[in-house]
């Protein structure tokens, strides 16, 4: 097979292929760090839905043996993403999550303890 006849995506020559503008937004998700998974729906890929269209996922981190430096520095990042969340979701966000896990919780027949 020559050069000629291998396919390409590139059609027009003036597009750069590889520029941001031609590629799909990523969006980085931010993470908030909880003790206790008993009101998140883990595992339920209708909840992770909810979270990850609203740009941020829960984190199941329990260690009771935590310095205070730890616990300072979960508190900041707990503090930065739902400060961010209220800014870009609005001040209701937490009750629009809850609800939104509500009725995954019954679509799906979980029960959240």
């Amino acid at each position: 097979m020559t050069q000629e006849d291998m396919p390409t995506r590139k059609v027009d020559r003036k597009v750069k292929e590889d520029t941001r503008r031609n590629q799909p937004d990523q969006s980085k998700l931010s993470y908030i760090y909880v003790d206790s998974g008993r009101r998140l729906l883990y595992g339920n890929p209708c909840a992770l839905e909810v979270t990850h269209n609203m740009g941020f996922e829960y984190v199941l981190e329990h260690r009771p043996d935590q310095t205070s430096r730890e616990q300072w520095r979960r508190f900041q990042n707990n503090l930065w993403v739902k400060t961010k969340l209220i800014f870009t979701k609005g001040p209701w966000w937490k009750s629009t999550v809850n609800k939104r896990f509500k009725e995954c919780a019954q679509a799906s027949g979980d029960f959240r303890g």
